[in-house]
């Protein structure tokens, strides 16, 4: 078994007068056992941001970034290397004293086991969650990189070796003609959403293309599956996967499909954060 961290969210909470951030125990029971930690920093002076460091990687998992606004400096220890950026940090904008530089909550990644073992005597089977390295996977529109190269991604295994892929408007995959319903093994949850709902984010809401992606104002999620009639085809050894969260997932839908070799193995146990996911959660 190999421990993996996967999937850290911030919510910038800034103009959210109604999250207030916990204090004592509260916050300390947040941090440790439900993995959220809460960020407050406070312009002590007037100010732009002048000057903001690389993070550096103190400890598996921890970073430190510093950080000036006028003439102060400030630091921010987390899990996550994009607190700043995704915690809504103006570089162009004047602080005034008193004035509120970063208010996030950020939700801890999951600390999870991998089985590195069992895909040594078998292939990967279509709806398993699989763990892979992100190293030499590029966006097939804009050719970049789709994530750092030392990162490791935990999606749904949707299709292998020649398989050609569609999802319909239904928000269900079309695999060589065939559409997948929650009765396909390992996508029970996946389709157990209400058809005559929305999409929603943090919510089992099956597939979504690019056509529907537009129509609730969400562009950009699907390029490749402009719409039901777009046909993804997976390249001889490689996968293609995509995530469950339709709706706030990086997945195949814009960086297609990628090699057998960055596979690193099968989903096994959440050990950390105690919470909604913890255990055997994904199926």
């Amino acid at each position: 078994m190999q421990p993996t961290l996967y999937g850290i969210t911030a919510i910038d909470l800034r103009d959210r007068p109604d999250n207030d951030i916990p204090n004592g125990l509260a916050r300390f029971f947040d941090q440790w056992v439900r993995g959220i930690a809460y960020y407050h920093i406070v312009a002590r002076s007037d100010g732009m941001v002048e000057a903001v460091e690389p993070p550096q990687r103190i400890l598996p998992f921890v970073y430190r970034q510093r950080f000036k606004v006028g003439d102060d400096w400030y630091s921010v220890w987390s899990s996550w290397d994009k607190l700043l950026e995704r915690g809504g940090v103006l570089p162009d904008h004047l602080y005034r004293k008193g004035d509120v530089i970063l208010k996030a909550k950020v939700l801890t990644g999951d600390h999870l086991f991998v089985d590195r073992l069992t895909y040594n005597f078998r292939h990967p089977g279509r709806g398993e969650i699989i763990v892979f390295e992100t190293k030499g996977i590029r966006s097939l529109v804009t050719g970049q990189p789709i994530i750092s190269p030392d990162t490791f991604y935990i999606k749904r295994l949707i299709a292998i070796d020649g398989e050609a892929v569609q999802i319909g408007d239904d928000r269900h995959l079309i695999i060589n003609g065939r559409r997948l319903d929650h009765n396909e093994p390992h996508f029970e949850n996946v389709y157990s959403f209400d058809t005559r709902q929305p999409p929603r984010p943090s919510a089992y809401s099956g597939h979504v293309n690019e056509t529907i992606a537009r129509q609730i104002k969400r562009d950009g999620l699907a390029p490749l599956f402009a719409n039901s009639t777009s046909e993804f085809k997976v390249r001889p050894k490689h996968f293609l996967v995509m995530g469950d969260n339709t709706m706030d997932s990086s997945d195949g839908r814009s960086w297609g499909d990628f090699s057998r070799t960055n596979l690193i193995g099968r989903f096994c146990f959440v050990y950390w954060p105690v919470c909604k996911r913890f255990g055997w959660a994904p199926r």
